[in-house]
């Protein structure tokens, strides 16, 4: 470990006060080594700036007033503790007003024992890393954390996911800002598990834009001290660090490292090229440099953006009202959709919408394998689905995708075998619903738990013992569930009428939460001990209309129930 600054280089620039004002929106710092450093600076300057009164923010940019240094310390070397100590120093020094350290707790569920020397880790350790930040950000109750990636780290992330067999979306490298999701996995309790938690949280990455030359210049310019990870420049370590080194060498060839490489990095090292000569938006000699790659990654994620744009557009002109947790969209407007990109987007956007794991996973975009994609796209880019015999299909994700006919108020499901001819005033459209469940009696068999029946009654319970029984106020809060990783349900326990709170607490009523239609929506029963039928209490949807893309009421008739002291709501988003 080394604790040093690093002489301002001729050329590369410190980053200005209006520079950033640009770059940040808002924030929660994580700190390191001189990427963190350097954004820790600068968030922190800016925001004494807000106070000291020499800029007025915009009431529409919601910026913070505070930031938080969030460091782990993951246990890997025997000066990683030094090196937490170090940055919140820092942090401290700059007058950040909170630092928060977590470490590691290998072996402990969810985390994994720690690795053993000379075994991988920088997946593993990036999980647990990650894993803690949210943790810390829910802690501190900051809704947005702040990298500091910067234009040089997306240059290897790119050339990283060509080694992978990425495309060309995913060549783009990383977003300047997503929603942070329900996790890696989407396995509830696991590793990187978020829930409904990750749907309200968030990532930036205000320094994409800045190369790494120019982040050292400002850390020279107003001194600061950071760390440097030796780690980080041995090859043999990880891919990223392979690729590090033979940009530093201006080369894209392999063996300009000198050194024996693991077989995985060495292939995957052999793929790059492959990988820059199968790019059709842009042109990348390996000959050509530093400054070329960086170019060429910059139109790339510039070309992620439009794509996103596109595909915000194309939903608002095509989509049409569905029932809650569908999306249905024209055959019509999905016809003016030529390039492939921008099919592969949309319907990888819908799938994320619609599917039951877990928003953000690989699992909900069918594992972007690309037969499963090509599948889809081949289907619902047929002119006349009904003509050609396709019937409704899954293609992983947890998504059903079923041809249709649309009229002004009415959605027909052709039943198999019918020849399907629309009406003067009808369309044929897509319909993307969630896969049918497993039934009921098939899981019993199979000795599973069935995930749509949700017993909340303990829970229920627990919160009332602590409410003041001569009182419907007394403060104990809201209830809230994630089902099916799909919808909330918030049951406010101060407002659950008396009789009902006894039954409870005296174990004489159950409170579930069922499945409920062929849309599988949820719905409150409660249930007499004892008695066979359930009594739905609440099957009321809240339907959010606001976002990128705009979110119809369903046109389909359902029997609504409604309880005040409950409310359920979808919480997917189509947005990207």
């Amino acid at each position: 470990m080394a604790m040093r600054r690093v002489p301002l280089a001729l050329g590369p620039q410190p980053v200005t006060r209006q520079e950033f004002v640009r770059f940040f929106q808002r924030s929660v710092a994580n700190s390191g080594g001189a990427d963190s450093t350097c954004l820790l600076f600068l968030i922190q300057r800016y925001i004494e700036d807000m106070h000291k009164g020499s800029r007025k923010a915009d009431p529409h940019t919601l910026l913070p007033s505070a930031v938080v240094s969030l460091t782990v310390d993951h246990g890997m070397q025997a000066s990683s503790s030094e090196m937490a100590r170090h940055s919140g120093d820092v942090a401290q020094k700059m007058g950040v007003s909170r630092h928060v350290t977590s470490e590691i707790p290998w072996g402990t569920p969810p985390f994994p024992p720690k690795p053993a020397e000379g075994q991988a880790f920088e997946g593993i350790a990036r999980n647990a890393r990650y894993h803690l930040l949210f943790e810390a950000m829910n802690e501190v109750g900051a809704p947005v954390l702040a990298t500091g990636h910067h234009g040089d780290d997306q240059v290897e992330t790119s050339l990283m996911r060509l080694a992978k067999g990425t495309t060309e979306i995913g060549a783009g490298g990383m977003r300047r800002c997503r929603r942070w999701g329900m996790g890696s996995n989407g396995l509830k309790g696991s590793l990187g598990w978020a829930g409904l938690r990750g749907m309200k949280s968030w990532m930036i990455r205000p320094l994409l834009e800045v190369s790494k030359d120019r982040l050292l210049a400002t850390c020279e310019e107003h001194k600061l001290e950071y760390v440097t990870d030796s780690t980080n420049f041995q090859p043999e370590l990880t891919l990223r660090n392979a690729i590090r080194d033979m940009l530093a060498k201006d080369s894209l060839d392999p063996t300009c490292i000198g050194k024996r490489l693991p077989q995985d990095i060495w292939d995957s090292l052999q793929q790059i090229q492959k990988g820059l000569s199968s790019l059709e938006s842009v042109s990348v000699d390996p000959r050509g440099g530093f400054d070329q790659l960086r170019s060429a990654v910059t139109v790339l994620s510039e070309q992620v953006e439009d794509i996103d744009s596109l595909v915000d557009s194309t939903l608002n002109r095509c989509h049409l009202p569905s029932p809650a947790g569908t999306c249905l969209v024209s055959s019509r407007g999905l016809a003016t959709i030529r390039d492939p990109l921008v099919r592969r987007s949309l319907v990888l956007r819908i799938m994320r919408y619609v599917s039951f794991h877990g928003w953000g996973t690989l699992r909900a975009d069918a594992n972007r394998r690309k037969d499963n994609l090509e599948g889809v796209i081949q289907n619902m880019w047929t002119p006349d689905p009904f003509e050609a015999g396709i019937r409704p299909f899954v293609h992983g994700g947890g998504v059903l995708w079923t041809p249709v006919i649309v009229g002004p108020a009415t959605l027909r499901i052709p039943e198999e075998g019918t020849r399907a001819i629309p009406g003067s005033v009808e369309m044929v459209a897509w319909l993307a619903s969630r896969q049918p469940p497993i039934s009921p009696k098939k899981m019993e068999r199979m000795g599973m738990v069935n995930p749509l029946r949700v017993d909340v009654t303990q829970q229920l319970a627990d919160k009332l013992a602590a409410r003041r029984p001569s009182s419907k106020k007394g403060g104990v809060g809201v209830l809230e569930v994630l089902w099916d990783c799909r919808f909330t349900i918030s049951m406010d326990v101060d407002k659950i009428p008396d009789d009902l709170a006894r039954e409870i607490l005296d174990g004489q009523m159950e409170v579930k939460i069922l499945p409920n239609s062929r849309w599988i929506w949820p719905k409150v029963v409660v249930k007499k001990r004892g008695e066979d039928e359930d009594l739905t209490i609440h099957s009321t949807i809240y339907f959010p209309t606001d976002g990128e893309v705009l979110q119809k009421r369903q046109n389909v008739h359902i029997q609504e129930i409604q309880v005040d002291w409950i409310k359920m709501e979808w919480i997917r988003s189509l947005a990207a």
